[in-house]
């Protein structure tokens, strides 16, 4: 790594990891970073810092050195750790401190965030400083995004092929999956219903030295209770009734890898307690077994509600959500993002029209226009629904606004009609419609009612379908 540890605080292991985590991206920016403790000592500085060493005392005390004197010096006057700390736990961990820019705040790391520990207590500050230039995100390797041309990539020729987007908020994205990739910390993905958030992880697998090991997907709204622990962490013959013979969980089955936990705020607290178990020793029991087993995996989550606000509430464990979170990716809702809308149009029209064996439709500008002011509460899950099924059922060459808006949500309609918590006929008849329409499969068909698998797995038991045979989702 470019910039040095002076001094890490090693008995904190998330504070640890998110220093690493915060290190690894530091390297690739050119604004000044560093990492100061609560008593004054260096932890962190990246090389652009390191130009500023005979302005901050902290800094200059540091030079030369493996570790911080035992009386490190007093800060600048203007230093914006101070206000930090003054507020100490009252502070919003989340809310950047800004020194104001006047000719008496000299300090030239103007911003500190606080990096919190396991107790939630502050660890360390995080500062931040400006650069004469626009910030700039040091790339290394190929260009980021993906334009669509007529004819496709060849394969390999860009390892984010899959993700679509020329807008600022998504080349942000692209570039936190290219720098978290190659990190061992938990991932955090945090986005509404339909965003992609499955997408994103496997590409940041995909990218990882993790690569050529397994991926698994894990469905936590979906699991049951009484079978949570045989399915993560296997079990032994004659563990439980039906237990005849060893069968390896899902953490064994990634080991080497990375386990993907899909929609973990609707998870129980127990469900919750056994992760966090895991992440912290590092092995697993099967049940039945009195041997613990070593795993090596990387742990990515994702989530379509807020974990802060679930924690406020007792219903998300607060020290699991430190263990999630250490780097965390927010992925932009469609409606944030209206100017990838035709590139993401195109790219559907041209995967459906292969699939199903159907010619490649125009176009109409209107219909473009339509699809950009549209309110998208089912983000990009609903685009690529829609879309799929007007090439399916086209009737001319052309794709109108009129042929498409028919698959569209319409504006009393949300994301959420079919939200937990509402029940009824009509209801009942459309999920059973889109599970005729997806052959029996509940992905696609989450997809069709524009919920996510968790609300449609829920709404399966409320109404109490009978599971049957799903057929393999072709996407």
């Amino acid at each position: 790594m470019a910039g040095s540890f002076v001094s890490k605080p090693q008995e904190d292991p998330i504070l640890s990891a998110r220093i690493d985590s915060l290190g690894l991206l530091a390297e690739h920016l050119t604004e000044p970073v560093m990492i100061i403790s609560p008593s004054w000592e260096l932890v962190y500085a990246n090389d652009a810092a390191r130009q500023f060493a005979t302005e901050c005392p902290l800094l200059e005390h540091s030079q030369g050195k493996e570790v911080s004197s035992p009386t490190p010096p007093e800060p600048c006057k203007s230093c914006s750790e101070k206000s930090v700390l003054q507020v100490g736990g009252d502070r919003n961990p989340y809310e950047m401190t800004q020194q104001p820019n006047s000719r008496h705040a000299q300090c030239p790391f103007s911003q500190s965030l606080v990096l919190s520990g396991i107790q939630g207590e502050i660890g360390c500050v995080l500062m931040i400083g400006r650069t004469a230039k626009e910030t700039v995100v040091v790339r290394k390797d190929r260009p980021l995004l993906k334009s669509l041309p007529a004819e496709h990539h060849e394969s390999g020729a860009n390892d984010l092929d899959e993700l679509i987007g020329e807008s600022p908020s998504m080349q942000q994205v692209m570039e936190m999956i290219r720098l978290v990739a190659n990190s061992s910390a938990t991932v955090l993905l945090q986005g509404e219903s339909g965003t992609g958030k499955e997408l994103v992880a496997r590409t940041i697998h995909r990218l990882s030295k993790r690569r050529d090991r397994p991926f698994i997907v894990v469905d936590c709204a979906s699991l049951p209770e009484t079978l949570i622990e045989s399915e993560l962490f296997g079990h032994v013959q004659g563990a439980f009734t039906g237990a005849e013979t060893d069968r390896r969980g899902l953490f064994e089955e990634a080991h080497g890898g990375t386990i993907f936990l899909d929609e973990i705020a609707n998870t129980s607290l127990m469900f919750q307690a056994k992760v966090l178990r895991v992440l912290q020793e590092g092995e697993i029991k099967p049940v039945g077994s009195s041997q613990s087993i070593n795993i090596d995996v990387r742990v990515i989550s994702a989530t379509n509600k807020p974990l802060v606000d679930l924690v406020k509430t007792n219903t998300f464990r607060e020290d699991l959500y430190y263990r999630l979170a250490v780097l965390p990716v927010d992925i932009p809702p469609l409606r944030e993002r209206r100017e990838d809308i035709p590139l993401l149009m195109r790219y559907f029209l041209e995967r459906s029209a292969s699939r199903h064996n159907q010619p490649v439709l125009a176009i109409k500008p209107q219909t473009v226009e339509v699809l950009i002011n549209h309110s998208w509460p089912g983000n990009v899950r609903e685009l690529e629904n829609a879309i799929e099924r007007a090439v399916v059922t086209a009737d001319q060459d052309v794709l109108t606004s009129q042929g498409l808006c028919h698959f569209l949500s319409r504006p009393q309609e949300s994301s959420d009609l079919l939200a937990v918590g509402k029940s009824g006929p009509e209801e009942r008849a459309r999920i059973v419609q889109a599970l005729r329409e997806a052959g029996g499969n509940k992905r696609r068909a989450a997809r069709l009612l524009k919920i996510s698998r968790a609300t449609l797995y829920n709404k399966l038991r409320v109404y109490n379908f009978q599971p049957g045979p799903a057929k393999s989702d072709p996407s």
